[in-house]
Order: structure tokens, then sequence, then C-alpha cells
């Protein structure tokens, strides 16, 4: 079976990490894997919302030491340069991503897990950025996507201590929205997908953008300054207005005022 199972349920896109023998653990070839699976996600425009997750006792275990090693420097930049750039890139993606965490996601397994937009944990994950029990640190994104989600204190004590944490805590600081039983982790992903695909694509879309916008995320110009509150506010701005071309807004906002009560939307 392959290490990358991409399944399609409506609009879902489901992208299950299946590399069991190694818990996920992330290697230059696994990493090409998943970015070939997202190469068909978003050339996909029928899907609105990509799920990723794992099989067995983890999520994404963390990156692969055998292969990291006994790498020099410049080598490591290389091959760090390949998780970055896996982040980046599902930062990056217009639709929603939803991380189901069904088990361990530490190291390069939990930095993956913050490019998603919304993070969901089974009662038994364990997540951390044990890096420096190693003698390093994190190479792609952690020391940064960590502090903007749960803070900088917080941030630097799991990163400074290694220390793994419970889902339930993960929870408590807003590392995760919500903690589910193992067995219903990936329907209660399913069911939060259905729920934000009911509403209008384009805004969902322009959503994430205006959001991603103002926290300084993905793939976007950048002149090394996060934008002041009246820049993205003004980029919220720009982003709102366009919306009211669109058959879309016409449909929901016409809905509303008929007290319609299942407004369908045609993306577009």
């Amino acid at each position: 079976m392959s290490d990358v199972i991409l399944e399609k349920k409506g609009h879902t896109a489901i992208l299950t990490l299946n590399k069991v023998e190694s818990m996920n653990a992330l290697c230059a070839s696994f990493i090409d894997e998943i970015s070939y699976a997202l190469d068909s996600v978003e050339s996909d425009s029928d899907i609105y919302t990509l799920i990723i997750t794992g099989t067995g006792k983890s999520f994404v275990s963390g990156a692969d030491i055998n292969e990291m090693i006994d790498m020099t420097s410049k080598e490591i930049m290389e091959w760090s340069g390949f998780g970055s750039g896996l982040n980046l890139r599902i930062e990056s993606l217009p639709i929603p991503v939803i991380a189901a965490i069904n088990g361990y996601a530490l190291g390069g397994g939990l930095e993956l897990a913050l490019a998603c937009d919304i993070r969901l944990a089974a009662k038994n994950a364990r997540m951390g950025l044990p890096e420096v029990k190693l003698g390093v640190i994190c190479g792609a994104g952690g020391t940064q996507r960590l502090p903007k989600i749960v803070g900088e204190s917080i941030a630097k004590e799991m990163i400074f201590t290694g220390r793994t944490i419970t889902s339930d805590e993960a929870l408590a600081i807003g590392l995760v929205s919500k903690v589910c039983e193992s067995e219903t982790l990936l329907d209660e992903a399913i069911a939060l997908a259905l729920c934000i695909e009911k509403n209008g694509q384009q805004a969902v879309r322009a959503a994430k953008k205006s959001i991603d916008f103002g926290l300084a995320k993905g793939a976007q110009p950048s002149n090394g300054i996060s934008p002041s509150i009246e820049e993205a506010c003004l980029f919220e701005r720009k982003t709102f207005a366009p919306l009211f071309e669109t058959e879309d807004q016409k449909i929901g906002m016409g809905g509303f005022l008929r007290k319609e009560k299942d407004i369908k939307f045609k993306n577009r």
C-alpha cells in the first residue's frame, strides 16, 4: 500500500500518511510523495477542504534521524528546505487545511500540523518540539509558527524544555481546537469540513487570505516587517469589496433577507 493515501469524499480531500513502519517519520522521499499528493489537491477545483491525518500510532513522529545524522551544515540546510517548503506549501493552499492528529506529532510532525489552519487531536495524541534534546532546533518553521499560535511564553517553554504535551494541554493552550475520541477523530474532521463547505467558498478563501496576511503567513511578498493593523485592515477591505461582484454575495445576502434556512451557494 502507498505511503501516502489520497481520497476524496464529496468536496473533501483526505490525505493519510501511511508509512507505519517508521511511524510516518519524514524523509526526503516521503516529503516528495506528500508533495505529489498536494499537486492533485491543488489541481482539483472541486476540492474545498483538505484533511491531513496519519495511520497507526503516529501523525508524524518527526524527521528521519537516520537520514540526517551525518549531514554537514550545508547538506542539512538543503535538506531542511524540503520540510520547510512542504509546510509553506500547506500553509499557502487557498483552501482550509485541517490536521487530524491521531497520535504522535513530534518535531517535524508538529511543524507540519502547525502549518495547517485548524488542528483536531485524538485523546491519545502527544505533541512537542523536542529538538533541543538532540542538540539542534526546529528546521521547518516550528520556532516561527508555535509562538503565533500559543504565545511567546508557552512556545519558548515548550521549545526550550523539549517536553511533550498531552492533547488536553494542547487544547488548554490553544494549540488544538478540539480533542476527540480516537475512533471518531476522522469523522469529527470530516464534519468540520462539511460545515465549512456549506458556506460560499470564495468567501472562505478570501477569509483565509485576509487572516494569513495579517499574521504574515504563507508565500507572500515580504519586506521583513509584519503589516501594521492599518495595512492589514486595508488588505481586508480590498479582499472584502470584490466579493460584492460575485453571484454568491447576492445569493447569500438575498437568502438572509428572505429568511431562507438552506442557502445554496454556486461558488461564483
